[in-house]
C-alpha cells in the first residue's frame, strides 16, 4: 500500500513538474513588431496609432515593468519583407497595407486582424509637361506605382474608375523614394504614392488628384495583424497592446491635437509639417482614425481580396470575417470608455449608430 501511495505521489509531483515547466517555457519574454518605413530621413517613422506608439515608448512603458521586452523593427521593403520576417517566425505583430496583409494571408500565414486602418489617400503627382490633367490621359504613359504594396490596388481601383486598367499605360515598378526620384528627373510621366508626393509640387509637376476624390471606398486601408500563436498564447498581453493603439487613434482623432501630432510626425520622419496638416483634414479624423473592424473595415478588404485574386496577385480568396479578431478593439472600448467615440460606418463609409 505505501508502494502505491508512493508511486502516485511520484508520477503527480511528475505532473506538477511538468505543469511549472510548461508554464515557464511560455513566459513572455519579447514582443516583436514590424512596420514599413516611411520615413523621408535617416529616423525610423509610421504614423498612426502604432507610430505614436513607438515614437512615445508606450509600449515599452507597458511590458518593461512586467519583464518584457519589446523590440521593433522598420522595412525599407515595406509589405513583401514585413510578410517574408512573419514567415520566418521573426515578429509576432505587424503593421500592413489591405494588400501586404491579404497576401500573407492568402498564403498560409497565420494571422488575425486585430485593429483597422483606414481612409489614407493616394496621391497621382504627374510632370506638367506630359499633360496629364485626369486619370484618362494616363493612357499610354509611363507611371510608377510600388507593386506588391496597398498602393497597387488603389491605382488600379482608381483606373477602373476611369474605364482603364494596368495594360493601357507603361507601369513601373518602383518603391517610393526611387519613384520620386524618377519623376523628378523625368525617367516617368507620373507617380501613384503616399503624402509625401505633395512635397513634390512645382511649377514642373502638378498633384492631379487623390483617392478619397472617388469616394471612400477608393482610399487604403491597413490592419494590425497578429500571430495567431502570440494570441492564443498571451491574449492578456495582447489585449495591453489594442488598449494601448485605441487610446492612441481617440488622441489622433481630436481636432484640438491635430497641430502638435502632425509636428511630432514631422519631427520623426523629415516630411514637412504642412503635408501632415494637410492630409489630417479636421472633418475626417474621425473616420480615418476608427480602429474597430466595422462593416466598412470588412467590405473593403473583401473587395481587396477579390481583387486581388481576379488580378492573380494571390492564388486563393479567403473569408475575412474568419480573419478578423475585432474582439480586442471592443473590449478596449469598453475599458478606455470609449465605446461613442466611434460610430459604425457601413460598406459606403457612412456613419451609423454609435457603441
Amino acid at each position: 500500500m505505501m508502494k502505491v501511495f508512493f508511486t502516485r505521489a511520484a508520477g503527480a509531483l511528475l505532473v506538477l513538474a511538468s505543469v511549472l515547466a510548461s508554464a515557464q517555457a511560455e513566459t513572455l519574454r519579447t514582443i516583436r513588431i514590424g512596420v514599413p518605413d516611411q520615413s523621408a530621413g535617416s529616423k525610423p517613422f509610421i504614423g498612426g496609432p502604432i507610430g505614436m506608439a513607438y515614437m512615445r515608448h508606450q509600449l515599452e512603458d507597458v511590458f518593461k515593468p512586467q519583464g518584457v521586452e519589446v523590440q521593433w523593427q522598420f522595412f525599407k521593403g515595406a509589405g513583401p519583407a514585413v510578410n517574408e520576417a512573419l514567415a520566418n517566425k521573426q515578429l509576432d505583430f505587424v503593421y500592413l497595407g489591405d494588400l501586404a496583409a491579404i497576401i500573407g494571408r492568402s498564403s498560409g500565414l497565420p494571422t488575425r486582424l486585430l485593429l483597422g486602418s483606414r481612409g489614407s489617400e493616394s496621391y497621382l503627382a504627374a510632370r506638367r509637361a506630359s499633360g496629364i490633367k485626369t486619370l484618362l490621359d494616363l493612357k499610354g504613359k509611363r507611371v510608377s506605382v510600388y507593386r506588391g504594396t496597398a498602393d497597387q490596388l488603389a491605382f488600379d481601383r482608381a483606373l477602373q474608375s476611369a474605364g482603364l486598367s494596368e495594360r493601357d499605360l507603361q507601369v513601373i515598378n518602383l518603391d517610393w523614394n526611387a519613384g520620386k526620384a524618377a519623376l523628378a528627373a523625368g525617367r516617368v510621366d507620373a507617380v501613384w504614392g503616399g503624402v509625401s508626393l505633395l512635397a513634390l509640387r512645382s511649377d514642373k509637376i502638378d498633384i492631379v488628384l487623390k483617392s478619397g476624390d472617388l469616394g471612400r471606398q477608393h482610399t487604403t486601408q491597413a490592419g494590425f495583424l497578429g500571430s495567431d500563436a502570440f494570441i492564443q498564447t498571451w491574449p492578456q498581453a495582447t489585449q495591453q497592446i489594442v488598449d494601448v493603439l485605441v487610446k492612441n487613434a481617440a488622441e489622433i482623432s481630436d481636432p484640438a491635437r491635430r497641430e502638435s501630432w502632425a509636428t511630432e510626425m514631422a519631427q520623426q520622419s523629415q516630411i514637412p509639417q504642412a503635408l501632415f496638416l494637410e492630409e489630417l483634414m479636421p472633418q475626417s479624423l474621425n473616420f480615418d482614425n476608427s480602429p474597430r473592424i466595422d462593416r466598412f473595415l470588412r467590405a473593403s478588404f473583401t473587395r481587396s481580396v477579390e481583387q486581388a485574386q481576379s488580378g492573380r496577385l494571390i492564388r486563393s480568396a479567403f473569408d475575412v470575417d474568419k480573419w478578423e479578431a475585432g474582439k480586442f478593439v471592443e473590449q478596449a472600448l469598453k475599458t478606455l470608455h470609449l465605446e461613442q467615440q466611434w460610430p459604425h460606418y457601413d460598406e459606403h463609409g457612412q456613419a451609423q449608430n454609435a457603441g
